[in-house]
């Protein structure tokens, strides 16, 4: 069974295994977390007979502090959740798949929902919204393959763009010292919207960048990104095109 947590602040989002950071300066507004992830990948990207979104909500205001990543939600999972004192569980499968006709301790699903509600623990799934989003699971799957061409199956047929932007630009930040200046620069360019979270290579720990961004600020991050190669890795620009209502997601690097 998979499972981490995360401790939130305002930029930038470091995994925590079998650790859990708690401050009472570090915390999001439920929907504004919400907003963020759907940023990241957004639920239109789904399959119609999937589950995604917020399944458990506490009733509001709710701030999260600490975000809880698992695999899949058990009682066991549960448990470590309430332990790690979680404000949001994020289950990639959906915990709640069909209706509910009544909520008592006689399942062990409904024993979930009570326990969250109970604790004010919400519960979101994205599920196959991570499977389909540009340089989700599925994208990561298909690297195991090598260097390759992948297209979707399927194209999706969102009802909309999963962002205002027609592009995506994902970088690394080499150093942690680094971070400000890039974050700076680029939240200083109009028509732009970043989102950070950590990653490791190398055994080194690193922060990737995820920007959403027009065609004309596009422009402004590559020039900003020339001028100063020494601060960044492993880059790649998405472009999202519209067709109708196919998505094409067509990726280049520096």
């Amino acid at each position: 069974m998979l499972s981490s947590c995360v401790r939130l602040v305002p930029t930038t989002v470091r995994l925590v295994d079998s650790l859990i950071c708690s401050s009472s300066r570090s915390f999001m507004d439920l929907k504004a977390l919400l907003s963020s992830l759907n940023d990241f990948a957004s639920l239109s990207f789904a399959e119609s007979w999937d589950n995604v979104g917020l399944l458990v909500e506490p009733s509001p205001p709710h701030t999260v502090n600490t975000l809880f990543l698992t695999n899949d939600l058990t009682e066991e999972v549960m448990e470590e959740a309430l332990q790690k004192k979680a404000d949001l569980i994020l289950s990639y499968h959906p915990p709640i798949f069909r209706p509910m006709k009544c909520i008592t301790w006689k399942t062990w699903k409904e024993r979930l929902v009570i326990r969250a509600l109970e604790n004010r623990i919400g519960i979101y799934s994205p599920h196959t919204a991570y499977d389909a989003a540009p340089q989700g699971v599925n994208n990561w799957l298909a690297k195991g393959l090598g260097a390759c061409t992948s297209r979707p199956i399927h194209p999706s047929k969102a009802p909309s763009y999963p962002t205002e932007g027609t592009h995506r630009v994902e970088f690394n930040v080499n150093h942690t010292q680094d971070l400000d200046k890039v974050m700076s620069a680029v939240k200083g360019i109009v028509d732009v919207s970043v989102a950070s979270f950590s990653t490791r290579i190398d055994d080194e720990e690193q922060t990737r960048i995820s920007l959403n961004c027009t065609q004309k600020a596009l422009m402004q991050v590559v020039a900003f990104l020339s001028q100063n190669k020494q601060l960044y890795q492993k880059t790649e620009i998405l472009s999202l095109e519209k067709d109708n209502t196919i998505y094409k997601s067509v990726g280049s690097q520096l």
